[in-house]
C-alpha cells in the first residue's frame, strides 16, 4: 500500500523520511517532550526511532507520518499507526510534537487525518491509544478526535521513577470527529 500525503485544515502528514531523523532528535532530547512517552522511545536518538519505525513499516506492521503545519516545510512532530493487525482490522496511535508547537490544534488535526486514514485505507475497525495518567493535552486530542476513554491499567506507565496510570482509548470506524 503507497502512503500518500494527507492535508487537514492545519497540517499536513506525509511519510516519515530518514531525513527527519535532525529535527526528530531535537524533540527526543527535550525532557518535558519525552516524558510521557514509553521509555524505549526516550532511550532513542532521532536517527534510532526513524529506522526503527520504518523498518516496522516495510515489515507492514504499520505507518509513519511527519506533521508539518500547512504552508511550512518544517517538521514539528511525528505520528503512526503501528501493532497494525489486518486480521482484526486494528493498530494503535502514537504521536509527539515539539514542545513549541504544543496547544496549536497540531495534534488534533494529525489525530483526525491518520485515523481517517486507517479507517479508509487498511480497513481499521478500530484504533487504540494508550496515555500517561497526567498527559492531559495528549488526552484532549484523542477526545476531540472522536476517541473515547475506555479503562485504565494500573501501575504499568514509569515516569521519573514513579510508576503511573495508563489510560487506554479506542475509536471505531464511524466515530471520527471532524473539526
Amino acid at each position: 500500500m503507497r502512503v500518500k500525503i494527507l492535508r487537514g485544515e492545519l497540517v499536513v502528514v506525509r511519510p516519515l523520511r530518514r531525513t527527519d531523523a535532525p529535527t526528530l532528535d531535537r524533540f527526543l532530547r527535550d525532557k518535558r517532550v519525552t516524558r510521557f512517552l514509553p521509555p524505549r522511545v526516550r532511550s532513542e536518538s532521532g536517527r534510532s526511532f526513524v529506522e526503527r519505525v520504518l523498518r516496522d513499516q516495510r515489515r507492514r506492521l504499520g505507518f509513519a507520518f511527519a506533521i508539518v503545519p500547512k504552508g511550512s516545510e518544517e517538521v514539528v512532530g511525528q505520528i503512526r499507526l503501528f501493532n497494525w493487525s489486518p486480521w482484526e482490522q486494528s493498530a494503535e496511535l502514537g504521536y509527539w510534537l515539539g514542545r513549541p508547537y504544543w496547544g496549536k490544534g497540531y495534534g488534533t488535526d494529525a489525530v483526525r487525518l491518520v485515523c481517517r486514514f486507517g479507517f479508509q485505507s487498511m480497513n481499521l475497525h478500530r484504533v487504540t491509544a494508550v496515555v500517561v495518567a497526567g498527559n492531559h493535552q495528549s488526552e484532549h486530542a484523542l477526545l476531540k478526535a472522536g476517541f473515547q476513554r475506555e479503562g485504565s491499567s494500573r501501575k504499568s506507565g514509569r515516569i521519573d521513577d514513579e510508576w503511573r496510570d495508563e489510560w487506554l482509548y479506542g475509536m471505531l470506524e464511524g466515530e471520527l470527529l471532524e473539526g
